[in-house]
């Protein structure tokens, strides 16, 4: 931190009784924000500039759910809204917007609850003249490449049969100079040609009358037929920058087999009309590989040259068929073994035929992923393929993945593929991290060679497909595809690329990753803490591009064109900015030859950079806690910023707090910071309470904006609009300690902020939910500084947890526990001690906090008999303990009524043990089954007669 924010914050935190600015001074002049006024906060959304930068495009969401669609013209005045807007789209040419509008909740619910169908309308401005234009049910839309034309699709006709197997619905080209619309029918796929104006159409009709694929040249008029069949077709898949496209034509059915197959077919020369069609038949092909199909759901892809087709193959489904009836002599044989009672139908005389089959599930110890994550992933199960090369030229077929190879990455150029895998280490990953090992493979001949075994982490190919990029011991390595040459790359840098802070228990800390690679692989930009080093792939030498180390700024490359195949050295190169002590937040540039600049940085947060694609025109983001997010335009300079977009305008009528940084050491003197919130109604001189929210690392949260929703259960706006201060400190952690870390850190941080004379030390309370709900569930059976906690779906019994399953990806909790977030190292046998002293559960009798729990019945990250188990055991040790069940929920609360309903039990909760409100019936006594029932359906519960003392 630098001498100037250290004496800013230590005036303001520490010299009880100062005067604070006028801004935090005049609060109390203005209203206080109440839960009627949540519903028409703004949340700004992802914004889009034009080709030219002349308009930005941006979503506006809010509580009450009445969103919509914002469009200002950049530098100037012009500006208009579309309710319910949606998927803003720029032409090309920057003349034309096109974006989807949707409808109320309200209508939606009362479409669904009639049965009848939500359908869109298509907006379309001519952002020249400001004409706009309303279609009626067009379900999704794309400009040519030129600009000059507009493809609408549009919804399957009304009272169309659910089962309908046509996917063929109109489709509407319409000239934007003319205003003239082609209609085509039936059309189930549509793709535009990139750098051209031909439109490919894929016509799947009922019962497959003129099914096809046609081309549409909008700017003649020409409509050709490429091919005609009573097939299905699908797969659209032009070659890049190129008039060359292929499709997939489904085969008919064949009796054998329980799945359908696919036809490659490709034309080039389409611009020219030099058409060069060729098929690609599985029967047909030498070296096809026997039973086996071409799948639909890998996306056809060509090589830059155009002389390969890539897809992937699958083995195929045979039907089970049926046994033949029995002979007579088998019969004889049967009728004896009947006689015997072996095969007898039961004394009722039923017959088992129509009884359901079992409904057992196998779970077996050798099994590598356990019977539920097989559950949870048999659809990506089922849809493994292996890629597979086809060369036009040749006519010749490659096989590329192979169950050694099933993961294949072609390499920039098509001459080889790098393939993975983890086979050799399946009983590993159970448990630990995820190794492959590492193949190249020819593409012309399908040969795989070992490069190296036991990798964790690899990058796949370079940009122009020269070198492979992976990691070991700490340091990165090249492979040359070509050459067969292992370099280490980074032995010799004076800095370290991986995280040696990371306090996961792994053998490898994690890399900073890399930000990727210049022009021909002429080397690659690597992050370290806080720099990026352009580094050369044959390891003769690195430097240094920023400078960040020394003032402690993490310095990250944006990435500006999302089209981009390389890193252009000759352009500059934007930088994101964070300082690791300072919380400041900005963008740098860096050129070639120059030190780095550094644009703009601030006290706030700033961020989502984005450039117009053909302007030197960018927009990014500011926001702070106080200061609701807005985009702000300027030049390559990016100082000087202009605000283009104004949300919450309304926020200056209503009292707001503020937010400060502060400083402590952990009690074992690692140094920490945390974010503090001010109340919206601060006075100097007044003790408030304070509720501490936590999950591991939080004080980057200093300058982020919280819009004040009921539907938020640990909302920072919220709590200061009543009356708290809100402490978010950062926890860091000791290896088979996760619980007594959290005490390490919340202890020194809470008596930090007490010091300051602004808390009440009577009336703090503790919040978090999963992780932060089982360090909430945990310190307070460990200090009582705290005067109530609320616990989200929290862990409870490390021991039962270890056994548990993540439900939600079918894994096994252990892993999570020995490398991940438990931080445990060794499975709880090992070490049972560590186990029992990290675990809630087990220091129940030393729970002297009001604890409020919350878990859903269907959680499927931390089972839901975590919060039985402590529940049951805080019942049994006579505590003040309320759990709340949300039935059907997962993690978190995802229906709106259940939603509201926690924020309003956790606002009530702090209320009544912070601030000393009288305590509802459901914290002071409960309420019975019956009259919850009651509740729910809007019947008054009877009074329940006071407990005897």
């Amino acid at each position: 931190m630098s001498l100037r924010v250290s004496i800013r914050v230590t005036t303001l935190l520490f010299i009880a009784g100062a005067v604070f600015n006028s801004e935090l001074s005049a609060q109390t002049d203005k209203r206080p924000i109440t839960p009627d006024d949540y519903g028409q906060w703004e949340q700004l959304g992802t914004g889009r500039l034009s080709g030219d930068g002349a308009w930005l495009a941006y979503q506006i969401s809010r509580v009450n759910e009445e969103n919509e669609l914002r469009v200002r013209r950049v530098g100037g005045d012009e500006f208009w809204v579309v309710p319910y807007g949606t998927r803003a789209t720029f032409s090309k040419d920057s003349r034309w917007l096109a974006y989807s509008i949707g409808v109320s909740e309200k209508e939606r619910k009362k479409l669904e609850k009639q049965k009848k169908p939500v359908r869109n309308e298509l907006g379309l401005r001519n952002l020249g003249t400001g004409d706009s234009l309303t279609i009626d049910a067009v379900a999704s839309f794309a400009f040519s490449d030129d600009g000059q034309y507009l493809a609408m699709r549009r919804y399957p006709p009304a009272g169309a049969p659910k089962d309908r197997k046509s996917k063929g619905v109109d489709l509407v080209v319409r000239n934007l100079s003319s205003g003239v619309e082609t209609n085509f029918g039936n059309v189930s796929e549509f793709a535009w040609q990139d750098e051209g104006g031909l439109l490919a159409i894929v016509v799947d009709a009922e019962g497959m009358a003129g099914n096809g694929v046609q081309l549409y040249e909008p700017s003649s008029g020409v409509l050709r037929t490429l091919d005609s069949k009573a097939a299905r077709y699908t797969g659209l898949s032009w070659r890049e920058d190129h008039d060359d496209l292929a499709v997939l034509q489904v085969r008919g059915d064949d009796a054998a087999y329980e799945d359908t197959t696919h036809v490659v077919l490709t034309w080039q020369g389409l611009q020219d009309r030099g058409i060069q069609k060729q098929v690609f038949d599985p029967d047909s092909t030498a070296g096809f590989p026997l039973d086996t199909r071409i799948v639909s759901y890998r996306s056809l892809r060509w090589s830059d040259d155009g002389e390969t087709v890539y897809f992937g193959i699958k083995e195929r489904e045979k039907k089970v068929t049926e046994p033949e009836d029995t002979t007579e002599a088998e019969a004889d044989s049967t009728e004896s073994a009947d006689s015997t009672g072996a095969n007898a139908e039961d004394e009722d005389g039923d017959e088992d035929e129509d009884e359901d089959p079992s409904t057992v599930q196998i779970w077996n110890a050798r099994d590598v992923d356990i019977y539920p994550q097989q559950k949870v992933t048999a659809n990506r199960d089922k849809q493994e393929n292996y890629l597979s090369a086809w060369d036009l030229s040749s006519d010749d077929f490659v096989q590329l993945g192979t169950e050694l190879t099933e993961n294949v990455t072609i390499a920039e150029g098509d001459r080889f593929a790098v393939g993975r895998d983890q086979t050799p280490y399946e009983n590993t990953r159970m448990f630990g991290p995820v190794f492959n090992d590492i193949y190249q493979i020819d593409v012309t001949s399908g040969t795989a060679s070992l490069i190296k075994e036991r990798v964790q982490y690899s990058y796949g190919p370079s940009s122009s497909g020269k070198y492979l990029l992976y990691m070991v011991g700490d340091h990165y390595w090249t492979y040359d595809l070509k050459s067969g040459k292992h370099t280490n790359i980074t032995e010799g840098v004076p800095t370290s690329f991986v995280n040696v802070d990371d306090d996961h228990t792994v053998d490898q800390k994690p890399p900073f990753r890399f930000a990727g690679w210049t022009e021909d692989d002429g080397s690659v930009l690597i992050y370290d803490k806080y720099d990026i080093w352009q580094v050369s792939p044959d390891g003769s030498g690195a430097t240094n591009l920023t400078n960040g180390t020394d003032n402690q700024i993490r310095h990250r490359r944006v990435r500006l064109d999302t089209d981009e195949d390389y890193i252009d050295m000759s352009q500059p190169l934007y930088v994101s900015t964070f300082g690791e002590w300072s919380k400041q937040y900005g963008y740098a540039r860096i050129r070639t030859g120059r030190d780095p600049e550094q644009l703009v940085s601030l006290d706030a947060n700033v961020g989502r950079l984005i450039k117009a694609e053909d302007a030197d025109v960018f927009a990014y983001v500011i926001q702070g806690f106080d200061d609701s997010p807005d985009y702000y335009a300027a030049g390559p300079q990016l100082s000087n910023a202009d605000q283009i977009t104004e949300t919450n305008a309304f926020q200056s009528e209503y009292a707001w707090g503020k937010s400060e940084l502060i400083e402590y050491e952990n009690t074992w003197g690692k140094k920490l910071q945390g974010a503090l919130f001010y109340p919206a109604d601060y006075e100097p001189g007044k003790q408030y309470p304070m509720i501490v929210y936590i999950y591991e690392i939080t004080s980057p949260t200093l300058h982020s904006y919280n819009v004040p929703s009921n539907r938020s259960a640990y909302n920072t706006s919220v709590f200061t609009s009543q009356g708290y201060f809100v402490l978010r400190p950062d926890i860091v952690y000791r290896d088979r300690n996760p619980g007594l870390s959290a005490v390490a850190a919340l202890e020194p941080a809470v008596e930090k902020v007490l010091e300051t004379g602004m808390v009440d030390p009577d009336r703090v309370g503790l919040t978090g939910h999963s992780w932060g709900g089982y360090q909430t569930a945990f310190v307070v059976t460990q200090t009582d500084i705290f005067s109530a906690g609320v616990a989200g779906a929290p862990l409870t019994n490390l021991v039962s947890m270890y056994l548990s399953v993540y439900w939600n990806s079918g894994s096994t909790d252990a892993r999570i526990f020995e490398i991940s977030q438990g931080r445990m190292e060794v499975p709880f046998w090992e070490d049972v001690d560590a186990y029992i002293a990290n675990s809630p559960v087990f220091h129940v009798e030393n729970l002297n906090t009001p604890l409020l729990l919350a878990h859903g019945t269907d959680d499927g990250a931390v089972d839901f008999n975590q919060g039985v188990e402590y529940y049951n055991a805080a019942r049994r040790a006579g505590k003040d303990f309320v759990m709340l069940v949300y039935e059907g929920e997962n993690h978190g609360n995802r229906k709106k009524a259940n939603q509201i309903d926690y924020h309003t039990r956790i606002v009530e909760w702090f209320g009544h043990y912070l601030k000393g409100e009288p305590a509802p019936d459901w914290i002071s006594q409960g309420i019975s089954f019956l009259d919850q029932e009651k509740l729910k359906k809007g019947k008054q519960a009877a009074p329940k007669p006071d407990l005897i003392p």
